[in-house]
């Protein structure tokens, strides 16, 4: 079998897998009708309507995340439609017997879980102003938008069906090596940028076979996707802060990059997966693998072997246990992410080398769990610098202060340096100081260093 037909007949396989029940679209619309017998009860002029994959049919098996719009007319600009919707849920969810939750953001939504069976059906009710695609400037809040965005995917699904296919291919591959998400967090891959890459290049096979081409170095040159042709010069007319490796100008919002959020580290990790599954086809390429730590830091420990040719025992293997505060998960998240760059940061400050790490975030636990893999070479002394020699005052309460200790005085291009015990030479008392500090504090409950 030669390698395309065995691309293929892979494909195949893993599509049949992850086709969904269409079930999940039913139980969707029964909430959806609930809600707007409810606002045209209360005379309300508004219509729930499903959003995301759910809406376009992309979604994947066992994937039971559900959102709905609550589009209200634009008269309702000016009044608090998130308070609107609370009061039509809160009766629902009443009836139903499950708990809403409100989360806070640019405009709060809600949230509740139902039961079916032995699924758990996560909803989330999102109000937004009715706007159209040929007036989105009108849109106050990106979510405005979204529902637009399921119209124009149906629009090139609805002609080609088999795009639907692709899409979810394109999701399954990207959760399996770990580049989906647009939470701040994950900086990946989100389905709305999904959509519009396959709907762009046709296929699954088409859009990893051109990224399988690119590198880090060519990255230095945006990737620009303009499926709709909006913009004559994207690099010009997008905000500067908008240019990132990949532009994707939204076929909704010209002004927009869809793909502002993706970060670098992400895109390389996509195009590596691109070329290993072209060169390697296996199935294991859209298998996702949960988390566990053990196993985790097995991998890392081969891979650090292999790398850089050292055995366990050269190794400091460090475990942090996270608990989080409290809050929406993508706040919590980054801040999360945030404390474990810090600590990341200040190790190779502290001339530890960080050889391998990384972390999960586990919201529904409201924990996190991460492992850093250090060299366990380190210098027991640092050399601190001192005041140039010509500054007499300075430079001799520095050499007096250090002669005193019984360190080591050196001098260097005018400079004088002290040559000073280490206070930490294991990376876990280390993480145990830093956990006192205001910048990991405000960001976590705790850290638990193993």
């Amino acid at each position: 079998m030669n390698q395309t037909k065995k691309i293929d007949k892979i494909l195949e396989e893993v599509k049949k897998k992850i086709r969904p029940d269409i079930k999940v679209v039913e139980d969707a619309d029964k909430i959806v009708h609930q809600i707007n017998e409810s606002l045209k009860k209360e005379n309300i002029s508004a219509e729930c309507v499903k959003g995301g994959s759910i809406a376009k049919g992309t979604f994947l098996k066992d994937d039971y995340d559900i959102d709905l719009f609550v589009r209200y007319n634009p008269d309702y600009k000016n009044k608090d439609i998130s308070n609107i919707t609370e009061n039509i849920l809160k009766k629902i969810c009443v009836k139903l017997k499950v708990i809403l939750n409100r989360i806070h953001g640019s405009r709060d939504y809600f949230q509740f879980n139902l039961k079916k069976g032995k699924q758990i059906l996560a909803f989330e009710i999102i109000p937004v102003i009715l706007v159209r695609t040929q007036n989105y400037k009108d849109a106050e809040n990106i979510t405005d938008l979204s529902p637009e965005h399921v119209i124009w995917v149906k629009k090139y699904t609805s002609t080609k069906p088999e795009l639907l296919d692709e899409i979810r291919l394109a999701k399954q591959f990207c959760k399996a090596n770990k580049v989906y998400g647009a939470e701040s967090y994950i900086n990946g891959f989100s389905g709305h940028i999904l959509d519009i890459l396959i709907i762009h290049y046709g296929s699954f096979t088409n859009l990893i076979t051109t990224f399988s081409k690119y590198d880090n170095n060519s990255l230095d040159k945006s990737i620009i996707i303009d499926t709709e042709k909006n913009l004559s010069n994207p690099l010009k007319q997008l905000n500067k802060s908008k240019i990132t490796p990949l532009i994707i100008v939204d076929p909704i919002q010209k002004e927009r990059n869809s793909a502002a959020a993706l970060n670098k580290e992400r895109l390389l990790m996509f195009i590596d997966a691109a070329k290993k599954f072209l060169a390697n086809p296996d199935k294991k390429f859209f298998e996702v693998k949960e988390f566990n730590i053990k196993n985790e830091i097995q991998s890392a420990l081969k891979e650090v072997k292999k790398n850089y040719n050292l055995n366990e025992k050269d190794l400091h293997m460090v475990k942090i246990d996270i608990d989080t505060l409290e809050g929406s998960k993508d706040v919590v998240g980054t801040k999360v992410l945030k404390a474990y760059e810090a600590i990341i940061e200040h190790l190779q400050l502290n001339d530890f080398k960080v050889l391998k790490s990384d972390w999960k975030f586990k919201y529904d636990e409201k924990r996190a769990e991460a492992y850093i893999l250090v060299d366990r070479k380190i210098s027991r002394e640092l050399m601190q610098e001192g005041p140039p020699t010509k500054t007499t005052p300075d430079y001799k309460k520095f050499v007096d202060k250090h002669v005193l200790s019984g360190h080591e005085i050196l001098f260097k291009d005018g400079r004088v340096y002290a040559m000073v015990p280490r206070k930490f030479l294991d990376p876990k008392s280390f993480i145990n100081d830093l956990e006192k500090k205001d910048f990991i504090s405000r960001r976590v409950k705790g850290l638990f260093v193993r």
